[in-house]
């Protein structure tokens, strides 16, 4: 009976942690703050960071707060080794960036930390923003005729 019910497959589970913001007003040194979780089924990392600056129309609203917009960008892992920093002071999308294992092709596992410090501002609809997505890939396992992707 049990060959009737099939094999056994590996698969890949993504789990994606996104911070985005759209900045109103005058927002100075803005910190927003999430973590992940890493194991040793994690086989990639990825981070995509983009950001829109808004128009000539919020520089020239308060020049001295808005020539400094920027966001920042800080990923560390559970010993507080940075594994990927960008700051982004224009319209810019970074290419889609994989983090690299340590040697062993092991991440370190545990809650790693990522921390954004954003200045940016909006004006009605003119408003800067940015993305961060960051993608935990796993490996998983899918059990005959559950058809459920299961991290072991």
């Amino acid at each position: 009976m049990e060959h009737l019910r099939g094999d056994v497959k590996q698969d890949t589970d993504i789990q994606t942690t996104a911070i985005e913001h759209y900045f109103s007003n005058a927002e100075v040194n803005v910190e927003w703050n999430e973590k992940f979780t890493i194991d040793s089924e994690v086989t990639r990392i990825g981070v995509y960071f983009k950001t829109e600056m808004a128009g000539e129309i919020i520089r020239d609203l308060a020049p001295a707060i808005f020539d400094i917009r920027e966001v920042e960008v800080t990923i560390r892992d559970p010993n507080g080794k940075i594994e990927y920093n960008a700051t982004h002071d224009s319209t810019k999308s970074a290419p889609y960036v994989l983090i690299e294992p340590e040697l062993g092709g092991k991440f370190v596992s545990g809650e790693w930390d990522i921390e954004v410090v954003g200045t940016g501002g909006g004006f009605l609809t003119e408003q800067d923003n940015f993305l961060l997505s960051v993608d935990v890939t796993r490996t998983c396992t899918i059990y005959p005729q559950d058809d459920v992707c299961v991290v072991d």
